[in-house]
């Protein structure tokens, strides 16, 4: 097949045999031998020219599928038994990338010693194809086609407080409620409305607060201080939560998780680095409390 589809390409035997370092006999004879295993003539073939059959076309057209078919699956099998190498150039929010993206890095760059990571932490957009990253991670659901955006799971959010703040200004037990308590702020820069859905519908609370934070450690320290109410992903308040340094609230209402996603450039889609990255993260954030996001 491959010699008949190089002979189509290149227009005779001669130039063919040329491409695959045979004789153009041998060619002739690799046609021949497809023309009566199909048990029909593929080419037309003068001493001057050639041309292929009605037949010989649409054979030529699965030929090619079937070749490309075939170096794609070879592919794959060599890919699977190299190393994945090269630089990952990788983005994300700054308080995921402290808390959860860092402390993998160690224990991944150890099991694939060729791959070298550049991680930058930002809150602010990031243009992947301007600024010549391989992907970046974004709390957000996936809004722009052009790239490709893999989901990573969701973060369970809880609404909690310290107790000497509850003492202070009470325990809330309504959602409109939060309107007249100090809730900290994590969205830095803009207005935060936070929701949650429970018997008595959904509600959509736009919270006040005297005090922003663009940064999930700092919240979490300032909720711990008594500095208010704190909305944050359930990972970073587990033990303060069992050590009832901080109090959950609202629970018959449910809080919408965090949608986590990497996006990434189609044309990294087959990199293997960016692949093995991926699925290393994925299985990572599986253990922190972090599930799995239901297909869209």
């Amino acid at each position: 097949m491959t010699a008949f589809v190089r002979a189509v390409e290149e227009g005779s035997f001669t130039k063919a045999a040329d491409k695959l370092e045979i004789t153009a006999q041998m060619v002739g004879k690799h046609v021949r031998a497809l023309e009566q295993w199909t048990g029909t003539r593929l080419m037309n073939k003068t001493t001057r020219q050639q041309s292929l059959t009605e037949t010989g076309n649409l054979f030529y057209q699965r030929c090619k599928t079937i070749l490309g078919e075939i170096a794609a699956t070879k592919a794959i099998v060599e890919e699977m038994q190299a190393e994945p190498r090269g630089r990952l150039r990788l983005a994300a929010p700054l308080s995921f990338g402290q808390c959860l993206l860092v402390p993998m890095l160690p224990s991944f760059l150890q099991a694939h010693p060729h791959i070298e990571m550049d991680l930058y932490l930002s809150n602010r957009f990031v243009d992947l194809v301007e600024e010549g990253f391989d992907a970046v991670i974004r709390v957000q659901s996936p809004g722009d086609e052009q790239f490709v955006a893999k989901p990573l799971g969701e973060q369970q959010l809880c609404l909690c407080a310290a107790p000497s703040y509850l003492e202070k200004y009470g325990k809330p037990v309504h959602p409109v409620e939060l309107k007249h308590h100090q809730c900290l702020h994590g969205n830095w820069g803009g207005n935060e409305t936070w929701s949650f859905q429970g018997p008595d519908g959904t509600h959509h609370i736009k919270i006040s607060s005297r005090l922003k934070i663009n940064n999930w450690p700092a919240l979490f320290s300032a909720a711990l201080h008594g500095g208010g109410i704190s909305l944050q992903p359930i990972h970073m308040l587990q033990q303060a939560l069992a050590q009832h340094e901080l109090v959950p609230l609202l629970e018959d209402y449910t809080i919408p998780a965090i949608r986590l996603y990497l996006f990434f450039p189609p044309a990294r889609q087959q990199t293997l680095k960016l692949r093995c990255f991926a699925d290393a993260l994925q299985k990572y954030l599986q253990t922190r409390a972090i599930h799995a996001a239901p297909a869209p």
